[in-house]
């Protein structure tokens, strides 16, 4: 086995090598020049006429951080239950700090920095270790766990930072490198080259992933795949490994999905999503036959309430081969390309009704991830209240083992939420005196309050209910 493998290594090298000399490593950038001086950054070939990235790492290493994460969770169970003997004794719940190490890379001077969300999640300090060892206490900005993303700042100035790059530019079979802690070790290279592009693995709600053979470890989470070029195209995120370790299959979240991610939180505090308020279901050549369609594409199955779709006149059984002239892929093709879009934004659809086909036009919404309210003060703002919410029903009920099927359920709970005490699996039952029955009556109630007054929710959590004070932010 392992003389094959030097055997098989060394004609993937010589080909290589062949390759780079016939047709040149990178093709040049028409962009404004970036940080680090494409010139330099660029592999060569060295004196023993293999590849040398060494120039190319020179470059890039001091952009590359090691990030630290510090938080607090509930000891294991006992055998005897959850946290059996806390209770008997009417003990406070225990708990343990724990620590993990992931990778991120400075994007700016001024000491922001991109990682995982999964590297700082529910993070209560987060340090920072630069390529020159120096120690930071970083902030979290912000994250997005829709597509492990996070936006961590340091304070201070003149750092090194590096680009994100446009990952739709970069080719199978292009060479490029990771760079991270994989295990804990300090600032790891490796190289690899790109392996397949536009890979959805069902690990987050919004996937994009370049595939890569750059051995990529626990620790790289969070660390930048970088090309030719010294620019990053993808965020090193997860790896297949049976075994524990690389075994030649990683995946890195492309620089373009990135970059709207990182905007949003950056300039908004949150990431803002197009929607279209449809369900859909993929049929290839032969299903869409079944309904007399003449080629695949994507079955309308539900048009939701006030959406804009449903603004836009598409209805159940509308078959849409096209966006904006685009075939789609697939459905996470069409979610992705929404997701992407700005809220006010108009596209195009081509569809199928029946045996016409019309192309529709829609104004793109804001994806409803989070409740907001528009206060009743002078200046209308809108104003992100920090949940997720949803009618209930029986069989959420049963599938959540909650103890009532009224009212609505709290999905997720982070700012404002958080901080006034509401938590997640939370049922939201009434709003001071008044029962509440659907997430959009909850909405409306709430916009006849003026910033900074507070309301009483009446809220059901494992069964027992009772009163939380919550008060709006000014």
């Amino acid at each position: 086995m392992k003389k094959i493998g030097l055997v098989a290594g060394a004609s993937f090298l010589a080909g290589a090598i062949f390759f780079a000399l016939t047709f040149g490593f990178v093709q040049k950038d028409s962009t404004k020049a970036p940080t680090i001086k494409q010139t330099e950054a660029y592999a060569e070939i060295g004196k023993t006429g293999g590849l040398n990235f060494a120039p190319l790492v020179k470059k890039v290493k001091p952009t590359v951080v090691k990030v630290t994460s510090e938080a607090i969770r509930q000891r294991r169970r006992s055998a005897f239950g959850d946290d059996f003997f806390d209770r008997f004794f009417n003990s406070p719940r225990r708990s343990e700090k724990v620590s993990g190490i992931g990778s991120g890379f400075l994007i700016s001077n001024d000491g922001y920095i991109v990682t995982n969300n999964h590297v700082v999640k529910g993070a209560i300090k987060v340090t920072i270790t630069t390529a020159d060892e120096k120690k930071y206490v970083a902030k979290i900005i912000g994250t997005d766990p829709k597509t492990d993303l996070a936006l961590l700042k340091i304070k201070g100035k003149n750092f090194p930072f590096i680009n994100l790059g446009d990952s739709d530019a970069v080719e199978i079979g292009e060479w490029v490198l990771a760079i991270g802690n994989p295990f804990g070790q300090d600032l790891t290279v490796t190289a690899g080259i790109i392996s397949a592009k536009d890979r959805r693995i069902g690990a987050t709600d919004y996937e994009d992933y370049l595939q890569t053979d750059a051995a990529i470890n626990r620790g790289n989470s969070g660390g930048p795949l970088i090309n030719m070029d010294g620019k990053v195209v993808g965020i090193n995120s997860v790896i297949i490994a049976p075994a524990g370790g690389s075994v030649g299959i990683g995946f890195a979240i492309s620089s373009n999905m990135a970059k709207k991610v990182i905007g949003d939180i950056r300039t908004k505090g949150r990431v803002v999503r197009g929607w279209l308020g449809i369900s859909i279901r993929q049929l290839d050549k032969d299903e869409a036959k079944q309904f007399d369609y003449p080629m695949a594409g994507l079955l309308v199955q539900n048009v939701e309430d006030n959406s804009p779709a449903q603004k836009a006149g598409l209805k159940r059984n509308d078959f849409i081969i096209k966006l904006n002239g685009d075939r789609i892929k697939n459905g996470s093709d069409l979610s992705l390309k929404i997701a992407n879009l700005s809220p006010g934004d108009v596209v195009k659809l081509s569809l199928y009704r029946g045996e016409k086909l019309l192309n529709v036009s829609v104004k793109i919404g804001e994806a409803p991830d989070t409740i907001k309210f528009r206060s009743s003060g002078e200046d209308g703002r809108t104003i992100d209240l920090g949940m997720i919410l949803v009618d209930n029903s029986r069989s959420l009920a049963r599938e959540l083992e909650l103890r009532t099927t009224r009212g609505v359920v709290v999905q997720k709970s982070s700012g404002i939420a958080s901080k006034n005490g509401i938590k997640p699996f939370d049922v939201i039952l009434g709003v001071n005196r008044t029962e509440i029955e659907s997430v959009d009556q909850f909405r409306k109630i709430l916009s006849t309050k003026k910033p900074g007054s507070y309301v009483f929710l009446y809220v059901n959590r494992s069964g027992q209910e009772s009163y939380i004070k919550f008060v709006l932010p000014e």
